[in-house]
């Protein structure tokens, strides 16, 4: 046998079954299976012969490193016989011995992956468990002296333990146990779909902002409202609020130019029917084009700094020319009508061009600052991973189906299969 391998509950609850002398258990948690063989071992060898020593902690729990149920069993053997478990915060390496034989192995968390010697039915067509090469320890035959002292692995070198050396009470189990039945750990089998998800898929939703010339709207200031509600050249033009670029503006829509809002706005669109699919809550991406879809996005991001470039040397120049065009068809009207601000520094019969200039001033002063409407335009990419409870509703799942049926993480089913355990008995000892 070799002495890297996949050591599995059923390995250790047999070694532990076996053994004729001694048994130490050091691990973050504990499952009910290898729990009821170290139970049934500790009263057939006697009570100096078993050493348990485990973080007692609900998180052990949530991340599953064990279970609050393999807990209650050697919590439950250990007082019936006058003994303590061992308490190590933060533990997060297993050793089990038995008799000779020594496992060394790293703990599975399995709120994220399978336990060691498996695979999730949900990847295997027969629906049944099936046995993996999956490495995660060694097995030894006698453990080394310094980890006998360190683990007081006999009754003659309890003395010299150095870890495990709080005892566990009965009032720390219970603590534990209303812990978890406040907050229950997740099903692990959605969990572990929801790793799934998120590595085969992300949420990415692609943004250009301030990009809408056509859709820039200035408020007339309220001295000109009036003047401008009653002369009908400007009736097409202004409702309450001033359009200062039109439709047919070449920085809107430029054939000849890629630099407009219609090149920009199109290479969205372009990258989006590439990249993206459209789902409830937002649009996802296939993780393996992330990295093509990332420059794609970059060359966006150039193209929209070009176009805030060529948009700078012009909008200024339209701003102007919106604001000179707009007093020379409002003068007359102001003239006759000169709002009583303005007459404090016009007085009451002004020369047209200081109030021409007026005008103009307060038009561009409500326009707003074009350095401003600049800076603020953008092309940005949110990435958001799957959520648990995005795995809860079936349409969902549905859905990323049908845009991505190379997932493996399901055969049949409309969504994540749940736990076979009623989440209930997690915390029912038996």
């Amino acid at each position: 046998m070799p002495s890297i391998q996949s050591i599995t509950e059923q390995n250790l609850a047999d070694a532990i079954s076996s053994a004729k002398q001694r048994v130490v258990y050091v691990a973050p948690g504990i499952w009910p299976e290898v729990a009821k063989a170290l139970a049934d071992a500790w009263r057939r060898l006697g009570a100096e012969q078993v050493t348990v020593i485990l973080d007692i902690d609900p998180e052990i729990c949530r991340f599953g490193y064990g279970s609050i149920e393999g807990l209650a069993i050697v919590a439950q053997v250990a007082q019936s016989l006058n003994q303590a478990i061992g308490q190590e915060p933060g533990i997060r390496i297993c050793i089990v011995i038995a008799d000779d034989q020594t496992f060394i192995f790293s703990p599975t968390p399995r709120l994220i992956e399978c336990a060691p010697g498996t695979i999730p039915d949900t990847e295997n067509p027969s629906g049944k468990a099936v046995t993996t090469p999956k490495a995660n320890g060694i097995v030894l035959a006698a453990p080394p002296a310094a980890i006998e002292r360190d683990l007081g692995a006999t009754p003659e070198l309890a003395a010299e333990r150095t870890i495990g050396n709080e005892a566990v009470d009965h009032q720390k189990v219970e603590e534990v146990t209303k812990d978890l039945k406040q907050n229950p750990p997740k099903k692990f089998d959605l969990a572990r779909a929801v790793n799934v998800y998120n590595a085969a898929i992300q949420f990415a939703e692609l943004k250009v902002s301030g990009c809408q010339l056509s859709g820039h709207k200035a408020r007339l200031p309220s001295e000109l409202l009036k003047v401008a509600r009653n002369n009908p050249i400007l009736d097409k033009k202004i409702d309450k609020s001033l359009r200062l670029i039109e439709d047919e503006d070449e920085l809107v829509k430029n054939e000849s130019d890629d630099l407009s809002e219609a090149k920009i706005f199109a290479e969205r669109k372009r990258i989006e029917e590439e990249f993206l699919v459209h789902v409830r809550g937002g649009t996802v991406i296939d993780r393996k084009k992330k990295g093509d879809f990332i420059k794609q996005v970059e060359a966006l991001q150039a193209l929209v700094g070009k176009f805030a470039a060529h948009v700078k040397e012009k909008l200024n120049d339209r701003y102007l020319s919106t604001a000179e065009q707009l007093s020379a068809e409002l003068l007359s009207d102001v003239f006759f009508d000169i709002p009583p601000r303005w007459t404090k520094r016009l007085g009451r019969d002004p020369k047209p061009e200081k109030l021409k200039f007026l005008i103009e001033e307060s038009l561009l002063k409500s326009f707003g600052n074009p350095d401003r409407r600049i800076n603020a335009m953008k092309a940005d990419v949110i990435f958001k991973d799957v959520t648990y409870d995005m795995l809860n509703e079936p349409e969902f799942i549905a859905t990323i189906s049908e845009h991505f049926p190379d997932l493996k993480h399901m055969e049949e089913y409309t969504a994540a299969k749940e736990s076979k355990e009623p989440a209930d008995d997690l915390f029912s000892p038996h």
